[in-house]
């Protein structure tokens, strides 16, 4: 079983003792509330029976996100709702793969930086993590040949992260088709971590197939495309049937199922889905012209790569050498949390910039009002 450590940036946020006003590294996009969601659907679920709810979750939640994957990749096999099982959180459903098909001294290869669990839950396990450091000297981007100098006959997982947390950087359709190649050449496990893929403001390539692949797993989540954190729904899917029948069994030993609330709202959230989505990516492309803006007034402070898609960005501080010094120096003066980026295993004096958010402009201004007083 996976230890109970926190995550390096949970761990940072904890110890602060400061004030929090905004969050100006927020890896979701913008959130609405309950009555909006209803609102949109023009549904009120007074109506629910708070009861146990399916373990593998309910059927007509479970077509929803069949439906919303199918629509955003080229899937030649038909995947249906017996190919799903909901969790609370991707978290939960990333936690119980790794569980159900790592072993120790298993090899699992994995694009750094990272969200630390994609890491950190193989270390506890007792495997050897083979590492896809990305730089900002490529654009963030990783390449086939990144995977074929790691990826051998003892590679059981290979794990992918696309759009990138916390770079922006994407793996597009053609490298997919690539990766995909190489899993099935080896035989090994491969995880696409999905989470923001919805988040494609600039039309990109970004399908896939993975889902083809019997050992092909697709991981997704409420909380980052769609904005709704709060509702605590996550899922995996595979057409694997003896995974999937893993799954089940450890998540009967975790969180039993999803609560009912969070499952009705979830379909609501899907039923309006492009509405949702796609003011979420208007969103985002404002204020990436916002930082843009932002960088070039601060030119001789800053540095950085706009995403390619995400919610996401990683940023250089060019006047410092102690970026953990600089950004609680900023969260302390300010009120504005902004993590550093070694907390996502990126070294160097970056920090992760969240472009999700509506009060993202007021966060900057409180920044840049900052830096001209230091």
């Amino acid at each position: 079983m996976l230890n109970s450590q926190l995550p390096a940036h949970l761990q940072y946020i904890q110890k602060l003792n400061c004030s929090i006003e905004g969050n100006l590294s927020n890896s979701c996009a913008q959130s609405c509330t309950f009555g909006d969601l209803c609102q949109l659907s023009g549904i009120h679920l007074d109506n629910i029976e708070l009861s146990y709810t399916s373990v593998q979750g309910s059927v007509e939640l479970r077509r929803h996100i069949v439906q919303f994957h199918q629509e955003l990749n080229h899937h030649k096999t038909l995947i249906n709702e017996n190919n799903v099982l909901t969790f609370c959180g991707a978290q939960e459903a990333l936690a119980s793969v790794y569980q159900a098909i790592l072993e120790p001294n298993d090899e699992v290869v994995v694009v750094t930086p990272n969200y630390p669990s994609l890491t950190q839950m193989a270390d506890q396990l007792g495997c050897l993590i083979k590492a896809v450091n990305v730089s900002s000297e490529n654009h963030w981007q990783v390449s086939i040949d990144d995977f074929k100098s790691r990826v051998n006959d003892n590679t059981k997982l290979i794990v992918i992260n696309s759009p990138h947390n916390p770079t922006g950087s994407i793996i597009d359709s053609a490298l997919a088709d690539e990766i995909l190649t190489l899993a099935k050449q080896f035989d090994c496990y491969l995880i696409a971590d999905d989470v923001s893929q919805a988040s494609n403001y600039h039309h990109l390539p970004l399908s896939h197939s993975f889902l083809d692949y019997n050992k092909g797993i697709v991981i997704s989540v409420m909380s980052k495309s769609f904005g709704l954190s709060g509702i605590r729904i996550g899922w995996a899917i595979t057409k694997n049937k003896d995974l999937l029948a893993k799954l089940l069994a450890i998540k009967s030993f975790s969180s039993i199922c999803c609560s009912a609330l969070d499952e009705a709202a979830a379909i609501l959230a899907f039923e309006n889905k492009d509405e949702i989505i796609n003011n979420n990516n208007l969103i985002i492309k404002s204020n990436i012209k916002l930082f843009q803006a932002f960088v070039a007034k601060h030119s001789d402070q800053f540095n950085w790569q706009p995403p390619k898609a995400g919610v996401l960005a990683v940023v250089e501080v060019t006047n410092t050498r102690d970026i953990k010094g600089w950004v609680e120096n900023v969260t302390y003066n300010t009120g504005v949390l902004i993590l550093p980026a070694t907390l996502f295993g990126l070294s160097g004096n970056y920090f992760r910039l969240g472009l999700g958010q509506n009060n993202f402009e007021a966060l900057l201004t409180k920044l840049s009002d900052y830096l001209e007083k230091v």
